[in-house]
């Protein structure tokens, strides 16, 4: 039976307020692999968990760094474990209740029948009742109003997604946020992320400063005519304007620029965010890194250069797109040298580096910078125009040209 006009519009409404963070992805097989879930508090409200210990403690210390679960988080993490009691086909992997959020790593067994937002939304129903119980709501003796229909008095209880109720309010947010995990590589690096929760939490609270988000900041050199410059070093764009001004123009929606009232508002310039030590962002040697594949012959050249530059002080400036040029950053961030990093999306407002960035950023030996506006979306693409961008304010950053390491 096809949906009404009404019940159509009353979808497209929910879809436009929920976040897109919390919106399912129509690719993924919901029924089974390996989920990462994130669950946030009704307005972040650090109810579920404290954090004790010292940042620098090592584990297994007896102020190594944890989460101290108040009566309500004891709860949280209680009934996580009784998920397979109700849905056989579910392996509980880890959990961890922060303050304010909630993970879960599971598994969905070959087999299993029940989409996981059906589970997740057992989870959260469960876990509301037993906030319900730790505020003395006297929920279980509520009854439905005799006065109604059936239809009307359950959507009185409790809507589709239990985010609200007249017996009480609803401990977390509506919908959850999912990272499908599909190699047991990626699970342990899940399995990390979770253990270090409460260190991280910790790091970031001592060092606040490191870990603000500056945004709309504009950079000596980086206008629209750099853009423009950038795009230019493909020899397609480089010979056709127009075809380069449609590019940019598309490009224009993923870019911040500076409002003025003054007459150079005809000429906006492009804004930039950055995160981690602004004092490398003024080294007085940077360099950037860019590996063209007409160079992949000269690797190891390059290499052996920009690690040798980078240890006698130079800051290294790159998008790190290529797997060359990851490669290259590995081995910078395991030597504990500087680098600055252009990345492929803007930053959310929580945003913080993850793996080796964090403790890079941690030690003032890491910027990562953007160019873009924030875009949420799980599958990310980076085309070619887009790295162009970014490889052109790698240049202007470090004030030089790629071919450095060729002298």
């Amino acid at each position: 039976m096809p949906l009404t006009p009404e019940q159509l519009a009353k979808i497209a409404q929910k879809d436009a307020v929920q976040p897109a963070a919390l919106k399912r992805n129509a690719s993924t097989n919901y029924y089974e692999g390996y989920f990462f879930i994130t669950l946030n508090t009704r307005d972040y409200a650090p109810i579920l968990s404290y954090i004790s210990g010292r940042p620098d403690a090592p584990d297994n210390a007896p102020d190594s760094p944890r989460c101290e679960y108040t009566e309500l988080g004891r709860k949280v993490m209680a009934v996580w474990q009784t998920v397979p009691r109700f849905h056989p086909q579910v392996e509980i992997i880890a959990a961890e209740a922060m303050p304010d959020h909630f993970h879960g790593l599971l598994r969905l067994k070959a087999g299993n029948r029940k989409h996981l937002g059906r589970m997740v939304n057992g989870f959260m129903i469960a876990c509301t009742h037993e906030y319900w119980d730790t505020l003395d709501i006297k929920w279980r003796d509520m009854k439905k109003d005799p006065n109604k229909s059936d239809r009307d008095a359950s959507r009185d209880w409790y809507d589709r997604d239990h985010t609200r109720s007249f017996r009480g309010p609803s401990l977390f947010v509506r919908g959850y946020n999912d990272m499908e995990a599909v190699t047991p590589e990626q699970v342990q690096t899940k399995l990390r992320y979770i253990h270090e929760q409460a260190r991280r939490a910790l790091i970031k609270g001592t060092l606040r400063d490191r870990f603000h988000i500056h945004r709309s900041c504009t950079a000596r050199g980086w206008t629209l005519d750099a853009i423009r410059q950038g795009l230019r070093a493909d020899r397609f764009y480089a010979h056709d304007h127009d075809r380069l001004e449609h590019i940019l123009l598309s490009l224009l929606t993923r870019i911040p620029m500076q409002q003025t009232e003054t007459s150079a508002a005809s000429s906006p310039k492009p804004l930039l965010s950055y995160i981690g030590c602004s004092a490398l962002l003024s080294a007085e040697r940077k360099l950037p890194l860019i590996c063209h594949r007409s160079d992949a012959p000269f690797f190891e050249r390059q290499r052996d250069a920009v690690l040798r530059a980078a240890r006698e002080g130079a800051v290294i400036v790159s998008a790190f797109i290529s797997p060359k040029e990851r490669e290259i950053r590995d081995l910078l961030l395991m030597e504990q040298l500087p680098v600055i990093e252009v990345v492929d999306n803007g930053f959310a407002d929580r945003y913080k580096p993850s793996g080796k960035s964090f403790y890079a950023c941690v030690e003032n030996r890491l910027v990562q910078i953007s160019p873009w506006n924030y875009e949420y979306s799980r599958n990310l693409t980076v085309n070619r125009e887009a790295c162009l961008v970014m490889n052109e304010l790698a240049r202007v950053i470090a004030g030089t040209g790629e071919g450095w390491w060729k002298e």
